[in-house]
């Protein structure tokens, strides 16, 4: 019986020495900032990332090596009965490093399981995401670099004009449109969110609605140069609005000067020139994070709609109106801000960001308050994208050595058409005109434009009980992706909700057709923006060469375009019109009519 009790004490022993010592635990510590950052801040808070970044600098200090003083003394007995020894010299004394504790064990004890802490500098890096790099210290770096989260310093230039944007109302938020019902779905979905990401998937749509305005989510700016200095995070917001990379033109893109401040990243999808942020906070998350947050974003959106602004300048100006806005939303309540800059208050100094709160509003209390921050923020979108198209449109202007069409205060052409379609006016406008077909299937910019991939492709459908009383979007009428061009040639489409005309001038636009005459004196020029671009591009008349839809502009020059890029227009006096602008030098060029299309001659059998 022996032999068989030593193998198995064998096994035993192979057991022991085969298995592996316990893993290492991962280090809990979070990621911190460079020592520079915190070596710049006037004042550290005393937050976890600090402490972490005490411990460290602690930990790299060298041992502080004490001479123990000599104990002289005859009678130990004594000695021991007066107190001892002094042992005031061990104060603050670190404890000894690279000491080995031996266990009769083969377990490691509970010190040596525990996780140490890295003498290694760590930075936050670009790719974090962690709003714990969004604490106080972090509020205290902003505020040393001119970057401030509310409106002490400066107010606001324009509050009056952000008032009445954001306030108008939105149709495809009445009742009719958006009913209890549909409410009580979002309201469900909100109590049923758990993680930030459940708020971006289910809730955030609900509130933007449909709108053709590109944008993108949780992207991280790389390619913008710091607004406060290289140590920083890099801004990730979690939803943005920009431009079109295209609609910038190739001598404003390539500026050396220009590029680090309106390009965030490096892929051709991204917007550009963003001037709108979203930052969404979890049931558990931390309101003064997305306020910081939202602060950090519309900085550098700040940034980016001011150097177009003053692209070409030799002075930069600071109007101190807002061109920038921003939002959170958290525990079901939005609230919304406006960022301008400010001067340098020092020679060679830096610009100063202010943050100002405009709007707030408890999205989970009722519909009506529903409706008003839904609308308040889809106006604020709209108002972003036309200051963030008018800027881009005098950038390119000023790149190509040409005159500015439209003043930058007025409102981009096909910006202000779609703005005009979601406003009450629009419900009193009618016309057999073939522009009636774009207007009324822009009926509203949020609603019937083309989606982003995340948000819904109707309203409507949010509501199955308000199915009968949405508009068809399968009615060719009512759908905005209906070919522009079928609409110019057939302009027999007409829309299913009854306008009435408010005057006797739109009445009598009822009985004009596509095929129009031409007058013998061309109508005055639309006011604002679109009166400067008529009177400098002025009116052409149409003509078709070789399949393509063709005017000589003002230096006897050919210009080819095609008919899906005319937009039809309704001015003042009740005529109507169709322009087109160059996607090049941004000219508006304006016709009463276009030239009708040959037919193919059929080849005789």
């Amino acid at each position: 019986m022996a032999r068989p009790q030593s193998r198995k004490r064998q096994r035993a022993d192979e057991l022991l020495q085969d298995s592996p010592l316990a893993k290492r635990a991962k280090s809990t510590g979070g990621r911190n900032f460079s020592p520079a950052f915190w070596d710049n801040l006037s004042k550290v808070w005393l937050t976890p990332r600090a402490l972490r970044e005490l411990d460290r600098r602690n930990n790299k200090r060298p041992s502080p090596v004490f001479t123990p003083p000599e104990v002289c003394s005859a009678d130990l007995a004594r000695f021991a009965r007066r107190g001892g020894p002094d042992l005031r010299h061990l104060r603050g004394y670190p404890e000894p490093k690279g000491v080995a504790h031996e266990m009769d064990s083969g377990r490691p004890s509970p010190s040596q399981s525990r996780p140490t802490q890295s003498t290694q500098p760590t930075t936050v890096g670009g790719r974090s995401g962690k709003s714990s790099a969004y604490g106080k210290e972090f509020q205290q770096h902003l505020t040393d670099y001119g970057v401030h989260v509310n409106d002490r310093r400066s107010k606001l230039g324009n509050p009056a004009e952000l008032q009445s944007e954001l306030m108008q109302e939105r149709p495809s938020l009445s009742p009719s449109r958006f009913s209890e019902g549909a409410f009580e779905n979002f309201r469900r979905d909100d109590e049923d969110a758990v993680f930030e990401s459940d708020v971006m998937a289910k809730v955030i749509p609900a509130i933007c609605g449909s709108a053709n305005i590109p944008n993108k989510q949780n992207v991280l700016f790389t390619e913008l140069s710091p607004i406060t200095n290289k140590d920083a995070v890099k801004p990730k917001p979690d939803f943005f609005d920009g431009a079109h990379l295209r609609d910038l033109s190739k001598e404003v893109r390539e500026d050396q000067d220009l590029r680090p401040m309106i390009i965030p990243t490096k892929h051709a999808s991204v917007p550009a020139a963003p001037n709108f942020f979203l930052e969404v906070k979890g049931p558990d998350g931390n309101t003064s994070v997305a306020q910081r947050q939202v602060c950090y974003d519309g900085a550098y959106g700040t940034r980016a709609m001011h150097a177009l602004q003053n692209y070409g300048e030799t002075e930069p100006a600071y109007d101190g109106n807002a061109y920038t806005y921003s939002s959170t939303y958290h525990d079901g309540q939005l609230k919304l801000y406006a960022h301008h800059p400010t001067a340098p208050t020092t020679a060679g100094g830096r610009p100063e960001y202010h943050m100002t709160r405009v709007k707030a509003f408890a999205m989970t209390s009722d519909r009506e308050t529903f409706a008003q921050g839904a609308a308040a923020f889809r106006n604020a979108r709209d108002f972003a994208q036309r200051h963030r198209d008018n800027f881009i449109q005098a950038a390119n202007a000023r790149a190509s050595g040409e005159e500015i069409v439209a003043a930058q205060e007025g409102l981009d052409i096909t910006t202000e058409i779609q703005h005009e379609e979601d406003s009450n006016d629009e419900l009193a406008l009618s016309s057999p005109h073939c522009t009636t077909e774009i207007q009324h299937a822009e009926d509203s910019a949020d609603e019937l434009a083309l989606t982003p991939h995340y948000l819904y492709a109707d309203e409507d459908s949010q509501d199955p009980s308000q199915a009968s009383m949405a508009p068809d979007i399968n009615d060719p009428s009512m759908s905005f992706t209906t070919s522009f061009t079928s609409s110019l040639s057939s302009c027999q489409t007409r829309s299913k909700r009854q306008r009435s005309p408010r005057s006797s001038e739109h009445r009598a636009s009822k009985s004009r057709t596509c095929r129009n005459t031409r007058a013998a004196q061309s109508p005055a020029p639309p006011m604002g923006s679109a009166q400067a671009g008529a009177a400098e591009s002025g009116w052409v008349e149409t003509y078709w060469r070789k399949g393509k839809l063709c005017f000589k502009n003002p230096q006897d020059q050919e210009v080819k375009t095609e008919m899906n890029d005319w937009v039809g227009r309704l001015l003042d006096d009740g005529t109507h019109c169709l322009c087109w602008r160059s996607p090049k030098s941004r000219r508006v060029f304006w016709a009463t009519e276009l030239a009708i299309e040959p037919r193919k001659k059929r080849s005789s059998r």
